[in-house]
């Protein structure tokens, strides 16, 4: 954690006191943190009984490919998910998805307000299933699981 720490303060990016995002920071620039392998963390689930949350109708057998699929991801740097299109990384556009982005605020946030500068992304973590969170430090935060890539607006 040290290393990452130290590569975030080469790119001007200071860390917090325990590196996690709190409410109302802005979230990374894919720039400045292009060269890091990601992090997962699971502060900011959504656990609703919404479409993307991650208390759906998810069995085992899709929180076992959940995780595979984490490691896969945590093994190639955030320029590599981006560059190559296998992954689907790629940060979210409201108007282009059926998810609001009040439902997002409200799993991050707790109210649907906006309290700070987020850009959400999404990853394709296996199969069709995609991964939306938002990047502090690095450290990718999932906050909804869209099984079967319903998310996206189809045309």
């Amino acid at each position: 954690m040290a290393r990452r720490f130290e590569a975030l303060e080469q790119n001007n990016i200071q860390p917090k006191e325990d590196g996690k995002y709190k409410v109302g920071l802005g979230s990374d620039k894919f720039e400045a943190i292009k060269h890091l392998k990601p992090v997962f963390a699971f502060d900011y689930l959504c656990e609703d009984a919404s479409e993307f949350s991650f208390t759906g109708a998810l069995g085992a057998a899709d929180y076992k490919k959940l995780m595979k699929g984490l490691k896969r991801l945590s093994q190639n740097t955030y320029e590599t998910l981006n560059r190559e299109s296998q992954f689907h990384f790629h940060d979210v556009k409201w108007q282009d998805v059926t998810v609001k982005e009040s439902d997002f605020n409200k799993c991050v946030y707790g109210s649907g307000e906006r309290k700070g500068d987020l850009t959400p992304y999404q990853v394709k973590v296996f199969e069709e299933a995609r991964l939306i969170g938002l990047l502090y430090m690095g450290v990718f935060y999932l906050v909804m699981f869209d099984r079967g890539h319903n998310a996206y607006k189809r045309k």
